[in-house]
């Protein structure tokens, strides 16, 4: 029989333990709930806009994907990282999760600014989401075989349809009531491959080292 102080303590640790693996997906989600609120005027200042990028206005490459066309726009993306979070949350820690973030948005941002000239202006996580996809696709594949195969199936398929095909989402665009930057999801996909491919090393190495840890005090 578990005494009160017994299960106070329990609780405690079941909440620093949630805390720990969710603190940044939760501030994340918090974030695009917050700028969702934000009237037109201060989302110009926050949007992609090509020419001011161009003048010198480099923020904008990270502040244009936390802000969003609507609130269909902003529950889709909601809805996806929450998804992509929650599938995979035992491969990455929050920390790896924020560092895997920020270089997708870049990547995302830098792509859309460089190689798209003919976007003038542009918004949303998407392309972020689909390249912390593909990060935790490559990180997780041992532990989670099926379920990595599953996403990185409809990932390819909906990629060779979207840049081969010459395909579009007609039906997310309706929802957001905007043109869908099919082209940032790819580029999500390459940064997500580079950083995914970094991090698998990096826990192979770790792995490595705890072995050879392990062996040497067993001596």
């Amino acid at each position: 029989m578990q005494t009160t102080e017994e299960k106070e303590a329990i609780a405690k640790k079941n909440f620093n333990e949630f805390f720990r693996q969710w603190w940044f997906s939760i501030l994340v989600m918090i974030l695009i709930c917050i700028t969702a609120t934000f009237p037109q005027t201060i989302i110009q200042q926050l949007a992609l806009v090509h020419d001011k990028v161009a003048s010198g206005e480099i923020w904008r490459i990270i502040t244009s994907q936390f802000v969003h066309l609507n609130s269909n726009h902003t529950m889709l993306n909601l809805v996806g990282y929450l998804i992509v979070s929650v599938s995979f949350r035992e491969e990455i820690s929050a920390r790896r999760e924020a560092i895997g973030l920020l270089i997708c948005i870049l990547g995302v941002g830098t792509g859309i600014f460089w190689l798209n000239s003919e976007i003038l202006w542009y918004v949303g996580l998407s392309g972020a989401i689909w390249g912390m996809l593909t990060h935790y696709l490559i990180v997780g594949w041992q532990r989670a075989p099926m379920l990595s195969l599953l996403f990185a199936m409809y990932m390819a398929g909906k990629t060779i349809y979207e840049q081969f095909m010459g395909g579009t989402d007609s039906f997310t665009g309706q929802a957001i009531g905007g043109f869908v930057a099919v082209d940032s999801h790819l580029y999500g996909i390459l940064t997500g491959m580079v950083i995914g491919v970094i991090s698998l090393l990096i826990n192979l190495k770790q792995s490595t080292n705890t072995i050879e840890k392990s062996s040497a005090s067993s001596q």
